[in-house]
């Protein structure tokens, strides 16, 4: 029930659909009342005036008819608008908690997506929810309707024979306990059957991404054996599902059965004494059908709704993850940034293992600073400290005196621009793409920019120029072009810290030439961090610091550290020997 309430506060936009709904379903009850009572007025009318006066008879039967048929008109109408108004509820709750829980997404630190696969949190926030639907538009409705006929029915069943509505009553603590047991057992097997249908989606996204490599190294067959088996498998779990749940809804049927068989037994008995007439068993026969009919829907609708909470739990065990890194309480606004960096005995554990250890590093205003030492010495994290994608284990991080932690996270990533070695860009136009951060540039901007980042050449010789689609994550162009348009992202988003994450890795030599010249316009006036294995594009950096086992051994200019005759030298010389050799 508490996730139940919680989407409907979620939905609240849609309350007053809600209410046309309820308005709609009360109205519907009263007419499916209505139905019986008539026939049983009109039954009793006959028996008692058409001995006495036929014409008066057959004046109460057409007229008690035209209620009957005013009531058969109306009670599709209102069915009609119940399903209207539920479902343009159902679908704006879905696209509401939709809403809601990317925007949350987009607070969760970069260690949850580490965790958790793609496709599970796909899985969660497309088909869990779109299990809201039945919840809202069919489920809770139903329940609603069933809950009023069901006691509206019992209220006219006393007032008929207080003595045989009890009777009525024989299987209902049965059918409770069905409800109960039902709840218990197949609620957490719909679960499963959703989490299962999370891994699909996880391995499918998966090899969607990697489809070139499961080519190139011809693993097609075992890949399609790895899907089946999630496929099987998301199969055998619902079906587990709704198996168990048709033996529960064969029970309750049974169960509701009984009820009627009761009534017929110890009505006719009482009819037979003549202690209930034949209009009051008569209509007493049909109200004992609109009163299981809807318990035997509750339970029918149960399955769907077990399903639904099902979804919801997983739903919200998404949405109450809370962010790592959130603001703090008195975080304030980042203004005129001038650009100092300094690193105070900062230490960051991932998990258990020790990455960086107390680093201590001051970077001024403007200054070029590039982190090099080998493979796994944390440059990457010290970068990722900065924009605050994660949080340092111990010490702390300043940008103009002031502590990271205090300012506010959009305000403090507004003013850091980042170019990576795996660029990622968007499925649209180039356009698009170079003013991703900077929504508001004009074309003529944009130009600017892609001139500087040494990209306008190659933009204009494609199909559209500017308005040339790249493709998912830009797979028409080559590897140099996106770095180049990733450049000129950060030169038109013009922030006054820029990190450089081996911008210029993992392309040809003329292409690296056209990069670094570009960085060159780049890194004008701006604090900049480069992480880099060629060295050409560390050489002329104001300072140089070299890690090793996540500690700063050294740091300098170039012609220092080479006097030095320390590790920097080494990796120089062994760079020097083999072009290639990663000196980062």
């Amino acid at each position: 029930m508490r996730h139940i309430a919680r989407l409907i506060m979620i939905s609240r936009k849609y309350w007053s659909w809600m209410a046309a709904a309820l308005v709609a379903m009360i109205g519907t009850t009263l007419a499916t009342l209505a139905g019986p009572w008539l026939i049983r007025s009109l039954l009793s009318s006959i028996e008692e005036t058409i001995v006495v006066d036929q014409t008066l008879a057959a004046r109460r039967v057409i007229t008690t008819s035209a209620a009957l048929l005013l009531v058969y008109a109306v009670r599709p109408a209102l069915r009609a608008l119940q399903t209207w108004t539920t479902h343009v509820a159902g679908w704006g709750s879905v696209a509401e908690a939709r809403q809601k829980v990317y925007e949350h997404l987009q607070r969760l630190s970069p260690k949850y997506y580490t965790a958790t696969q793609t496709g599970q949190i796909m899985s969660r926030v497309v088909n869990d929810t779109a299990n809201f639907e039945a919840l809202i538009a069919h489920a809770i409705p139903e329940i609603a309707v069933s809950i009023l006929t069901v006691v509206g029915v019992f209220v006219v069943l006393f007032s008929i024979n207080g003595r045989l509505a009890l009777y009525t009553l024989i299987p209902i603590p049965l059918i409770i306990m069905g409800f109960i047991m039902y709840n218990r057992y197949v609620r957490p097997l719909f679960r499963q059957a959703q989490a299962r249908l999370g891994d699909l989606n996880s391995t499918l996204q998966d090899n969607l991404s990697g489809m070139r490599e499961i080519q190139v190294f011809t693993q097609e067959e075992k890949e399609k054996q790895r899907i089946g088996t999630r496929i099987v498998s998301h199969a055998k779990a619902i079906t587990k599902a709704v198996s168990i749940s048709a033996c529960f809804h064969g029970g309750i049927d049974f169960f509701a059965g009984i009820g009627t068989v009761a009534v017929a037994l110890f009505g006719g008995l009482m009819a037979l004494k003549d202690q209930i007439s034949i209009a009051d068993i008569t209509g007493y026969l049909l109200y004992v059908g609109s009163f299981y009919e809807p318990i035997m829907r509750l339970n029918h609708i149960n399955e769907g709704l077990q399903q639904s909470l099902a979804a919801a739990d997983r739903y919200f065990e998404l949405l109450d993850t809370e962010p790592e890194i959130q603001d703090a309480p008195d975080a304030v606004e980042l203004k005129d940034v001038k650009g100092r960096i300094t690193f105070e005995n900062v230490s960051f554990n991932y998990d258990e293992t020790p990455v960086l250890k107390n680093i201590n590093l001051e970077i001024e205003p403007g200054e070029m600073v590039a982190l090099v030492g080998p493979t796994g010495v944390g440059k990457t994290t010290m970068v990722n400290l900065i924009p605050r994608f994660y949080d340092p284990t111990q010490g702390r991080i300043l940008i103009d005196g002031q502590d990271i932690r205090k300012i506010k996270i959009s305000s403090l990533r507004k003013h850091i621009s980042m170019v990576l070695q795996d660029v990622f860009l968007f499925n649209g136009t180039v356009a698009e793409n170079i003013a991703y951060g900077s929504p508001n540039a004009t074309m003529e901007e944009i130009k600017a920019a892609a001139v500087a980042a040494k990209a306008h050449e190659f933009i204009q010789a494609m199909p559209d120029g500017y308005e040339t689609e790249i493709g998912e994550r830009g797979a028409r162009l080559s590897g140099g072009q996106k770095q180049r348009l990733a450049i000129a992202r950060a030169i038109l988003y013009d922030a006054p810290i820029l990190i450089l994450d081996e911008a210029t890795s993992a392309v040809d030599t003329e292409t690296e030439a056209q990069i670094t010249a570009a960085l060159q316009n780049l890194v004008k006036g701006r604090t900049t961090i480069v992480i880099a294995h060629r060295l050409s594009t560390i050489r002329n950096a104001d300072k140089i610091v070299v890690l090793h086992e996540g500690e700063i051994v050294e740091q300098g200019t170039h012609r220092e550290l080479i006097a030095l005759g320390g590790l920097y030298a080494k990796l120089v010389e062994a760079n020097t020997k083999t072009p290639a050799l990663d000196v980062s």
